[in-house]
């Protein structure tokens, strides 16, 4: 858990002030790993190269028909080993002195490599996968219905929000399966599309925590005559929430109003939270051991370590410091990561919605489709109602509903792959699904240049895996109340269901989290800024020495030039 009051020496008479401690250790965190590429035992995570096994050698892989060639099929097992050898050579040898890239890179070699061999082992994409595509509309068919010589009554679609209101003037929404006999490229397009659409939105496997429309039957998809007969996708039928309360925007302005809303409450946060998280060692190093932090001091100041790590005073001043503490600080850890997920997301949302319509070809053509990914029902919110799924449903809706779902579908897919259905196949499916979250957070902690040395990888596995035995506590405690006739459906009062609910997530993930967050402060992550500019520091809130403008020169993207050509690339 948190680290206690007692751990690192109180120091008194030192001036919290005049020492910024946030800043020292991020300085010899950069200087450790370029000491490392230095002396050739770590490499900057780089653009193409450092994403061959993730992407690349996936995306062409699966853009290559191989249904009708049963030899070329079987090679996803030597493409599927080539993965797995070049995620963990990324694991071994990269990292970053940004602590958010470093920390990204464990996870871009074990997601990469989950989801690739879910694409390439677990399922069968060219045969079961298809995607809502766009395409323009035949004269005849606007005119009178007539498709492929047979009369028929057009199919009259309500439109679900305003993109789709536009695009359906001059084009029809239909299921498109992997186009084996379309040219390269939009075999590529549809690979991509595959390869980046984590919780399947606008796929036939989109996670049922999201909107989306009724995929078509599977025998309905493949006895098709012609391309001119594709399954019609109604996405009228998409509801504006999922069953989870996940909801998406109907118009321009509320998905704009929304995800601006995330931006502006996301970055003040992460303001204030780097400002008071920098002050706390715990939050610096991570949890310290047997009670002394790492002797980070320079030996040329008069400050000594222990001093120097010292709880600020407004940890000191807290009552009860043994349970106050590793409450805020869990309560802050919290902050920070939703705030850094509905950050991101964001932006990448209002950049694919408004930038990338901009920069993608237009076309009259009606034989030519377009794509649907900028179009707003594409993008529903990342996280579900909190009081359908945490209130009502307890630590199983926690993170079956209300959490992000982007990994979802790679996390399942083993056990579904191996296990039959039923309900021990229902609990291989969980516990294998928090285990591999643990790995691919713990991969994340391991990468971090400050923790490669000291990594404890065990820690976000036993948090993740703590979570599967919560649900199934919960589970089971709950049967045993509805059998015992204390915990009645439609008798005991929905205020007081609830209110068990969410007392028992609270505890059960105060109590638990520790593997997580621990990981987290190793790793440095709390040292990374998200946001270029800190309305607090400019208004002089913020530690010594510190400016309003928060990036330097391991922000952003630069060339790197390494010692084989493979090795050089742009720099992220």
């Amino acid at each position: 858990m948190a680290a206690p009051a007692s751990g690192a020496g109180l120091g008194p008479g030192f001036d919290h002030g005049h020492f910024n401690l946030g800043a020292h250790h991020q300085r010899q965190y950069r200087a450790a790993f370029h000491a490392a590429v230095a002396a050739g035992e770590l490499r900057p995570l780089v653009f193409p190269w450092s994403f061959v096994g993730s992407f690349f050698l996936p995306l062409v892989y699966l853009s290559i028909p191989h249904t009708t060639r049963p030899w070329l099929y079987r090679m996803r097992w030597p493409v599927a080993a080539a993965v797995v050898f070049l995620n963990v050579r990324l694991l071994q040898t990269t990292s970053a002195a940004n602590e958010a890239v470093a920390y990204a890179t464990g996870l871009i070699a074990v997601w990469g490599t989950i989801w690739a061999l879910r694409l390439l082992i677990f399922t069968r994409p060219q045969w079961d996968a298809a995607r809502v595509e766009r395409r323009p509309r035949t004269r005849r068919q606007n005119e009178n219905g007539v498709s492929n010589g047979t009369e028929k009554k057009p199919t009259v679609m309500a439109p679900l929000d305003e993109s789709v209101a536009a695009a359906l003037q001059h084009c029809e929404y239909i299921w498109q399966p992997f186009p084996a006999t379309a040219p390269f490229l939009t075999r590529l397009g549809w690979t991509a599309d595959l390869l980046t659409s984590f919780r399947g939105a606008g796929w036939t496997f989109a996670v049922p925590s999201i909107p989306h429309p009724p995929p078509p039957h599977a025998c309905a998809l493949h006895n098709q005559p012609s391309s001119s007969s594709l399954h019609l996708a109604r996405l009228d039928l998409t509801p504006l929430a999922s069953r989870t309360g996940t909801p998406r925007s109907p118009t321009y302005r509320a998905f704009l109003r929304s995800r601006l809303l995330h931006l502006a409450l996301s970055s003040l946060t992460i303001d204030l939270l780097t400002i008071v998280m920098r002050r706390d060692p715990y939050f610096v190093f991570g949890p310290a051991a047997d009670g002394e932090y790492p002797s980070t001091i320079a030996t040329t100041t008069t400050t000594t370590t222990a001093a120097a790590t010292a709880l600020p005073p407004f940890l000191t001043a807290l009552p009860c410091p043994r349970f106050t503490i590793p409450l805020l600080r869990n309560l802050a850890a919290l902050a920070g990561i939703l705030a850094g997920l509905h950050l991101y997301p964001a932006v990448l949302q209002l950049a694919t919605v408004f930038l990338l319509p901009a920069l993608l070809p237009t076309t009259t053509s009606t034989t030519t489709s377009t794509t649907t990914a900028v179009e707003l029902w594409r993008h529903p919110a990342l996280f579900g109602g909190f009081g359908i799924c945490v209130l009502d449903r307890g630590l199983a809706g926690f993170w079956g509903g209300w959490w992000h779902q982007l990994f979802r579908e790679g996390f399942v897919a083993p056990a579904r792959w191996t296990a039959p259905r039923g309900p021990l196949a229902k609990a291989a499916e969980l516990l294998l699904a928090f285990l591999l979250s643990g790995l691919l957070h713990a991969a994340g902690g391991y990468t971090g240049v400050a923790a490669r040395g000291r990594a404890v990888v065990w820690t976000p596995v036993a948090f993740f895996g703590l979570q599967a035995v919560g649900v199934l506590l919960q589970g089971g405690a709950c049967a045993l109340l509805r059998r015992g006739g204390i915990l009645v459906p439609g008798v005991t009062p929905r205020w007081l269901r609830r209110a068990g609910n969410l007392a028992f997530v609270v505890l059960w993930l105060h109590l638990t989290c520790w593997g997580l967050i621990d990981d987290m402060s190793r790793a440095g992550l709390w040292l990374f800024e998200p946001v270029p500019v800190s309305p607090l520091r400019a208004m002089g809130f913020g530690p010594p020495g510190e400016s309003w403008w928060r990036w330097d020169g391991e922000y952003g993207l630069r060339w790197y030039s390494g010692r084989h050509w493979w090795e050089s690339g742009i720099r992220l």
